[in-house]
């Protein structure tokens, strides 16, 4: 019984020890990817991620068959716009919150005449951005983050080494920057 006592009681700590290491995992980490990217000087605009160097690792779980291309955001100014042109080939957008974990993406099967438009926006800003809305002005797809601050991805399928650059260039082409929409005072 004894035996049997002392093989609970250390299951149960080796659980509770694993499950603390787990969640203490994200506040240990040094730098998150919004962090990581800020070295890309990437806040506002497009900047393609390097293929090789000391930058290429900046994002984990890398495609060599992707070019991927990424822009940070600051909602504490207002909203945000995102256009991105997606190749028939395969193209997405992703928004990623502060911490990396993704909240939305788009593929270009949503593109509308090849490019996808996104305002991205806090919460307390809804309400303006439907007001502001005009009849003849074409819907545009609104999303709520769930933090003040993230990044955008554009990935594009390379079927080919020769199709990177031009690549490149469509991604980096990507616009990420303040929406006209009126904001609320939070």
């Amino acid at each position: 019984m004894r035996l049997f006592y002392a093989l609970v009681v250390g299951l149960f700590l080796a659980g509770v020890v694993h499950v603390g290491s787990l969640l203490a995992i994200p506040s240990l980490a040094p730098r998150g990817p919004y962090d990581r990217l800020g070295a890309l000087q990437a806040d506002g605009r497009f900047v393609a991620l390097p293929d090789d160097g000391a930058t290429a690792d900046l994002l984990a779980f890398s495609d060599p068959s992707f070019v991927v291309a990424a822009c940070r955001y600051d909602l504490a100014g207002g909203p945000v716009t995102v256009r991105a042109a997606l190749p028939s080939t395969y193209g997405a957008v992703a928004i990623h919150e502060r911490r990396g974990a993704p909240f939305y993406a788009l593929t270009d099967k949503a593109a509308t005449n090849g490019t996808v438009e996104v305002v991205i926006l806090r919460e307390n800003d809804v309400a303006a951005a439907e007001q502001d809305e005009t009849a003849q002005a074409r819907p545009s797809i609104r999303i709520v983050s769930p933090s003040d601050a993230g990044f955008v991805l554009v990935r594009l399928f390379a079927q080919a080494p020769s199709a990177r650059p031009a690549l490149k260039t469509l991604a980096e082409s990507a616009t990420c920057g303040r929406s006209t929409t009126p904001t609320s005072n939070p």
